[in-house]
């Protein structure tokens, strides 16, 4: 008796000493991982505002306002753009900077920054509340190791986003984002920056060490019971009828047994817990090597079924645009063609167009992130929503936040889409649009020529909850066009890495002013094609054009 008792005191010893190591290991992962979870979860909210924030950076031509020190007209209209980023994104700052001279470090000037409607209704002056072009930064704005790489950034001419992270007694923990800003000579003029508090991360990851700590310390009292009352009957002799069966088995197919001849003999296991499982899970393991060599045909049948059905998608995706013109061919108030050529086999732009009334037409253009498969996914279900939504008599603005939402809800892959949704009424030419992060729209007058449409823009759908859509108003005259197309257009590319650009369209379009849309949208590729020669594109072309 008294040898058994200290077996059961020494198992029980091991146990707590062995519980208590791996409740720190556990621990210390499950820190480490979490923490890098949440951080990566910052990191990635950051790269997509400070993407975001660059790409209009480039839009204004805001980096060869930095190299020339210049405010001109586009400078506040660019201040706007960043004010309404800020302002429907959950970030603190939001800024641009410059060396004035390059050789000195501590040259660091601010170029502009942007503030929310909130900060803007203090009732300040606007020249107390925003930083101009060629203010200088306050001596202790940032510490000098930021300093060095920001600056090491626009002297090397950085071209990804980087990241710092920083915790101090005035800020906090703090997230900063930046992108080095070229001019139109691809000369690195500055930076862009994004900043983001993280100080909450703390009380999340103190409540996370508390619970593992919490739960561990449980499951141990629980684990050291069961080994004191089941050691002896319920724990070895299982084992050994598992390892003995197990170590037939693996004999058996060392000696290249045939499938059916892979037997695995179950272990009478008369607990419920994990030897239960471990029994179990070994002979299903060993069931599973058995099957495997009756199942490779069938993997192989499996694969090229796999193969047709993306086939298959692919026409899924075709069929769900409109391909059939003239699509409305009892109306002759207006005329509207359409094309779309993924730059794989299954692409993530596209369009649509429905007539909701006799007098009223919805139209869609829109690019979903991504290629491929899932892009096509998210794609027919953006496609579907915004007809339903539109056809249930929603605002365009009204239909985008609530896809916004839906899409917010469970988005774990962070895909998002690009929108410009319009409603033409046709018998006025009046159009109610929304542009959600597209493409510039390119409209004619009946007499005049084609030009870029510099509409509002607001945020792509899919990147944050509750994000606000805001509507306006284009008038198209009876004879004039409208073109929108998403932006693997003007971006088609030559071999010696040249874009097709807007001017090169705007130009193609007026060299083209009276032709009907099937014509030239057909003019349009027909210039891409040449343009780009045999260099394969890596992006949709996608276009749409309507004439009254």
């Amino acid at each position: 008796m008294k040898k058994k008792r200290s077996v059961k005191v020494r198992v029980a010893v091991a146990a707590i000493v062995f519980m208590s190591i791996l409740t720190l290991a556990i621990a210390s992962i499950g820190y480490k991982l979490y923490h890098d979870t949440v951080m990566d979860s910052y990191i990635t909210y950051t790269n997509t505002v400070l993407e975001y924030a660059y790409r209009a950076s480039v839009k204004y031509g805001f980096g060869d306002m930095i190299a020339q020190r210049d405010m001109p007209e586009g400078y506040e209209e660019f201040r706007e753009e960043l004010n309404a980023v800020k302002d429907s994104s959950d970030i603190n700052y939001l800024y641009a900077i410059y060396f004035d001279d390059i050789e000195d470090m501590h040259s660091l000037h601010y170029a502009i920054n942007a503030k929310t409607q909130a900060e803007l209704s203090t009732g300040k002056p606007l020249s107390e509340i925003f930083t101009y072009m060629g203010k200088p930064c306050e001596v202790d704005a940032f510490e000098d190791d930021t300093l060095m790489t920001f600056w090491d950034a626009v002297r090397n001419g950085k071209r990804d986003i980087g990241i710092l992270k920083g915790d101090s007694d005035a800020y906090g923990r703090m997230l900063n984002g930046y992108h080095v800003i070229y001019d139109s000579q691809d000369n690195a003029v500055g930076l862009l920056c994004v900043e983001i508090k993280v100080t909450r991360i703390n009380k999340e990851l103190r409540h996370y060490i508390f619970m593992v700590i919490l739960t561990a310390s449980l499951l141990t009292a629980a684990i050291i019971l069961l080994y004191l009352f089941r050691t002896e009957r319920y724990l070895v002799k299982p084992i050994v009828a598992i390892a003995k069966n197990s170590d037939d088995f693996v004999k058996k197919m060392q000696s290249h047994a045939e499938p059916e001849e892979l037997t695995y003999e179950e272990v009478d296991v008369r607990t419920d817990g994990e030897l239960r499982l471990l029994a179990d899970n070994v002979k299903s393991l060993a069931d599973g090597v058995a099957a495997y060599m009756t199942n490779l045909k069938a993997a192989t049948a499996e694969r090229e079924r796999i193969g047709t059905e993306l086939q298959l998608a692919t026409r899924i995706q075709a069929d769900m645009l409109p391909s059939i013109f003239p699509p409305f061919p009892e109306r002759h108030d207006f005329e509207i063609y359409a094309s779309m050529t993924p730059a794989k086999e299954v692409g993530g732009d596209f369009y649509d167009f429905f007539l909701l009334d006799e007098d009223h037409l919805g139209i869609v253009m829109a690019d979903v992130s991504g290629k491929g498969v899932p892009a096509a996914l998210f794609m027919m279900m953006s496609k579907i929503l915004i007809n339903n939504f539109v056809m249930q008599g929603f605002s365009p603005a009204k239909v985008l936040e609530q896809i916004n939402q839906m899409i917010c809800q469970n988005n774990k892959a962070r895909m998002f889409v690009t929108v410009w949704l319009g409603i033409l009424e046709i018998s006025t030419g009046k159009i109610t649009a929304v542009n959600a992060g597209h493409e510039y729209p390119i409209i004619r007058t009946a007499n005049g020529d084609f030009e870029v449409y510099k509409d509002e823009h607001s945020f792509i759908v899919g990147g944050i909850p509750n994000a606000k859509y805001r509507e306006y108003e284009m008038q198209l005259e009876k004879g004039g066009m409208l073109l929108l197309y998403t932006d693997g257009l003007a971006e088609a590319m030559d071999a010696s890495r040249n874009m097709f650009g807007l001017d090169r369209l705007v130009d193609v379009m007026n060299q083209n002013k009276t032709a009907s849309p099937e014509a030239l949208l057909k003019a349009i590729r027909a210039a891409v094609d040449t343009f780009v020669g045999d260099t394969e594109q890596s992006d949709d072309l996608t276009m749409l054009g309507i004439r009254l």
